[in-house]
């Protein structure tokens, strides 16, 4: 069975025991009331044929009023679309904002390095 931290991990650049071989993407965007929301959403193809949907959304009010100090509202999901027949766990993982997603990240590196170190003894 293999972790979904390790695809995630890939899509943002980290040292990982899969890579992205390509990607695509689209965005749309839409009002509700009176906010426009965006729309991403990503499909990463990675070298095993494991194929992953990163989908995020931001209204326009947090990127206009965006600022250093405050972690604003920003939907990230992340959900395996294609596993060709690896078992990956979890099927699906979500964040609220870029600080909780970034605070998850580091505690996988530093989990997958420890693996490591215990590995190589």
């Amino acid at each position: 069975m293999q972790q979904l931290a390790s695809y995630i991990l890939a899509i943002h650049g980290y040292p990982s025991l899969v890579s992205v071989v390509n990607q695509s993407s689209k965005s749309h965007s839409y009002q509700d009331d009176d906010l426009t929301i965006h729309e991403v959403e990503t499909l990463y193809h990675f070298d095993n044929g494991v194929v992953i949907c990163q989908q995020t959304e931001q209204d326009q009010l947090m990127l206009e009023t965006a600022s250093d100090s405050v972690c604003e509202d920003y939907w990230i999901n992340y959900r395996v679309i294609a596993s060709s027949g690896i078992v990956i766990s979890p099927q699906q993982k979500s964040f609220s904002n870029l600080c909780q997603q970034g605070f998850w990240l580091k505690m996988q590196r530093d989990r997958s390095s420890i693996l490591t170190c215990k590995i190589d003894l």
